[in-house]
């Protein structure tokens, strides 16, 4: 989507919001005071070869509407508990979302008006719930407003999107994917590029209009190994960028594929562990991956005001939560870090508001949450971290978080640090984390405070320095003990980009860690079952 194009559909926007304002009522029932349309124009391409075959070759043009509608007044709406239940599939709305892609306005203010009067509905009802509710339970967070003000103000500058080759992309992955004809033990393999464009365009009642647009691209390497006594590893390699200058080009691909055979080569032979408790040293972006999943979610401020979430660090603000010298914050603002992309950069959130750096941790002590623009305290100010992925409403969530450390060693100081808890806990070994690929944690009152990080490397480190590799295993524990137990940090930072799941979708997101060293870590093994061998041999076997 061109500037101008971007700049005729908020005008659109803009009039429809203003119709909308003036004209929508119900009799006996409130008008709106709030109205914000986000029209998100995505074009996306993916192509995937296995073997040296093109099996996926799909292009789309989409758009959707995230449209916002608050009955009441600013002080008292119809949006309760964070709004994390604000994801729900089965009204009206959610089958209007889609919106036309081309042609003349009067498709769009058609497919506009149809989505504004559900939601407005929609919203009328929510209302009418909860105050009954009201009736019977008290309502915890009744002094705070329930939507922030904001100021009037525009940008209408994009941004430029790189261009998209679609015809090196499937030469790319046909080539790369060929070479697992070399590794007899790879028994299914894929090789994906993807590609996303993606502009919004925000408008609301209250005079904001912006336009800004993120490129996305990926590139990913799946391999699956079949050892001879039948277990099966899956390895995935992936990068994800904004800038495609950061992809692997055909040799890079190629190699990363030879190393990744050599690797699980390794692993099928490594003992397996079935359990362990004692010092653990995650490298960067398994720290990254812990501190996400035991600290960044816990720091999401929607999470405070729902009586369903354990709110672990409600009360905390002004106390220590990390041990001394451990910085945190999460600035989406961030494009780069080293000269490296970073996917979870965003000039504005799904609120129309500017991101922020948010200042979470400092010296170990915690300084506040990520925001939206629901208050969660009387001098409440939204950071810009409200996000959504496509029809849930907008909650607080991580964008670009940063874990510093102050006086961070060396890699060399690190290992070191390493093996004297090792010595000094008197225990055989450590285990040493090199590599995670994802993660999960519940975070509600019903459920136990706990995470888990699937690990895709990790070794076992003897007191003398020797390291063995060891399969099997994935990291667990309680957010609490595991961040209390950090005793060292590292100089050395790196950027895990991913994507995060949660009540309002995935969304892409960056961590920048350095290596952490704990007094004491949980594993648990992984679930896992031997298969039988093939009846017969792949067609190029001999």
């Amino acid at each position: 989507m061109n500037r101008r194009e971007a700049k005729r559909l908020a005008e659109t926007l803009a009039e429809e919001n203003a119709r909308a304002m003036a004209n929508m009522r119900i009799k006996g029932h409130p008008r709106p005071y709030f109205l914000s349309h986000q029209l998100r124009h995505d074009e996306e391409w993916r192509v995937e070869a296995k073997f040296g075959a093109l099996t996926v070759d799909f292009h789309e043009q989409r758009r959707n509407c995230l449209t916002d509608v608050r009955v009441g007044s600013y002080r008292n709406d119809q949006v309760r508990g964070g709004a994390l239940a604000d994801n729900a599939t089965d009204v009206e709305s959610y089958d209007m979302l889609r919106m036309p892609i081309s042609g003349n306005q009067d498709g769009l203010r058609h497919a506009l008006w149809r989505l504004t009067e559900a939601r407005y509905r929609e919203s009328i009802d929510d209302l009418l719930h909860l105050r009954a509710i009201n009736l019977s339970y008290v309502d915890e967070h009744r002094e705070l407003n329930s939507l922030e003000r904001r100021t009037s103000f525009e940008d209408h500058s994009p941004g430029r999107l790189p261009e998209v080759d679609p015809e090196w992309a499937k030469d790319f992955v046909q080539k790369a994917s060929g070479i697992f004809k070399r590794y007899p033990l790879l028994r299914d393999g894929a090789v994906r590029f993807g590609a996303v464009d993606s502009t919004r365009v925000y408008v609301s009642s209250e005079g904001v209009s912006v336009i800004h647009s993120q490129p996305l691209r990926t590139v990913e390497i799946y391999a699956w190994y079949l050892s001879p006594e039948g277990y099966g590893i899956p390895h995935t390699r992936s990068w994800l960028v904004t800038d495609p200058s950061e992809l692997p080009d055909l040799a890079m691909a190629k190699s990363e594929i030879a190393r990744i055979y050599r690797r699980l080569e390794a692993l099928s032979k490594a003992p397996r562990i079935r359990a362990y408790s004692g010092p653990v040293l995650l490298d960067p972006k398994p720290a990254g991956l812990l501190m996400h999943e035991a600290i960044g979610h816990r720091l999401e401020g929607n999470r405070l005001l729902s009586s369903g979430e354990g709110q672990t660090f409600k009360d905390a603000v002004g106390e220590e939560i990390l041990p001394e010298g451990i910085n945190v914050h999460d600035d989406p603002a961030m494009e780069r870090f080293e000269g490296k992309s970073l996917a979870g950069h965003y000039p504005y959130d799904d609120e129309g508001v500017p991101a922020q750096d948010a200042r979470l941790v400092e010296d170990g002590v915690l300084r506040g949450f990520l925001t939206s623009r629901m208050p969660i305290g009387k001098r409440h100010k939204s950071n810009g971290h409200a996000r959504t992925a496509y029809h849930a409403r907008a909650i607080s969530r991580m964008g670009v978080t940063v874990v510093e450390a102050t006086g961070g060693l060396s890699d060399e100081e690190m290992k070191m640090a390493f093996l004297e808890e090792i010595e000094r806990q008197g225990v055989p070994f450590g285990i040493r984390i090199v590599d995670a690929y994802g993660g999960e944690t519940s975070t509600d009152s019903y459920n136990f405070q706990a995470f888990l990080g699937d690990i895709d490397l990790a070794t076992k480190v003897y007191p003398d320095g020797r390291e063995e590799l060891v399969r099997g295993v994935d990291f667990v524990g309680t957010p609490l003990n595991a961040i209390r137990g950090i005793i060292a940090a590292g100089a050395r930072h790196e950027v895990d980009n991913g994507f995060c799941g949660a009540e309002s979708g995935y969304v892409p997101v960056s961590t920048i860690s350095p290596a952490l060293l704990f007094e004491e870590l949980e594993l648990q093994q992984k679930p896992s079952r031997p298969l039988t061998q093939f009846a017969y041999p792949m067609p190029w076997e001999k």
